[in-house]
């Protein structure tokens, strides 16, 4: 997938005509057809119904469009943050989280750096586990914020450790279960459990408490999340008890309350960087990252 395929795809949709986007591209026609069919081909969908009389968008290609748009934005924004950063000497540190709640655990470390270096910039990534992973192996991250596991099958990859993980029970402060030290699976069978979509747990396999979940889903309601600030919202506002690793649970959370799950394997959380930086500002970054107190 290219640039001008994206383009081609975006003009086409837009006009619901291949000449003229072709002419607005000062293109030929063949050769904007040749870009959605290799398009289509890649994606391995049609995008477009075509005849004689009229194109129109294939649902695949109405769910594509929006998509293309923001890559071709992403890509311009990129560009123009490279150019201004060669004009202005400007570095980039590129990191990669998976939680928004992970943003607090950057300010201390992101504030001294500026102070250090005034002229590195932090590029920051939130995403789910295997897009920030791809990025991170394409050397388009130079840090991310991980789990143990992420990293095992990343060649040339360093992880240093900050904390080994729990994962907590979050509920409402009047929660009957609000006075309990420790929570099991035993405690909570009858009750509904949030929980995040597996693609943002990277330790799912052969894990004791996800184990548990799936066996908990197979028999109660519960709701699965897309988003882990959206899992603990739902558990504040009384639609169960949300299950989610430490490092989601932000300190700017009220009326919550999160007790540690009992039955659980060891999960080491820290930071992952690639090989042995040269950089001052990435040894900086590694020799002083540290996370801030939980308020649990």
């Amino acid at each position: 997938m290219n640039t001008q395929q994206l383009q081609c795809f975006i003009n086409v949709a837009d006009k619901l005509n291949f000449t003229k986007a072709a002419e607005e591209l000062y293109l030929s026609p063949p050769t904007v057809t040749h870009h959605i069919r290799s398009l289509e081909e890649e994606l391995n969908t049609k995008l477009f119904i075509r005849t004689s009389k009229m194109v129109k968008l294939t649902e695949a290609g109405i769910s594509f469009y929006s998509d293309a748009k923001e890559i071709l934005m992403k890509i311009d924004i990129s560009k123009k943050h490279v150019e201004k950063a060669a004009t202005r000497n400007i570095i980039f540190i590129r990191i990669g989280c998976t939680s928004n709640a992970e943003l607090n655990s950057l300010s201390d470390i992101l504030s001294g750096l500026q102070q250090e270096y005034p002229r590195v910039y932090p590029v920051i990534s939130i995403n789910d586990y295997s897009q920030i992973v791809n990025l991170f192996i394409n050397k388009q991250i130079d840090i991310m914020l991980s789990t143990k596991e992420m990293i095992k099958d990343i060649r040339n990859c360093t992880f240093k450790k900050i904390k080994v993980l729990t994962k907590y029970a979050v509920m409402p402060a009047n929660s009957p279960f609000s006075n309990y030290k420790k929570l099991t699976f035993d405690d909570l069978k009858d009750s509904c459990l949030i929980t995040l979509h597996p693609k943002l747990i990277p330790f799912q396999y052969q894990n004791k408490i996800q184990e548990k979940i799936t066996i908990h889903s197979q028999q109660h309601l519960g709701f699965i999340c897309e988003n882990d600030q959206v899992g603990i919202l739902l558990a504040k506002a009384g639609y169960g008890i949300a299950i989610m690793p430490e490092f989601c649970i932000s300190n700017d959370w009220k009326d919550i309350v999160a007790i540690p799950i009992q039955e659980q394997d060891t999960i080491e959380y820290g930071i992952a960087y690639q090989g042995k930086p040269k950089e001052k500002y990435i040894k900086y970054f590694i020799d002083n990252f540290s996370l801030p107190e939980t308020k649990l």
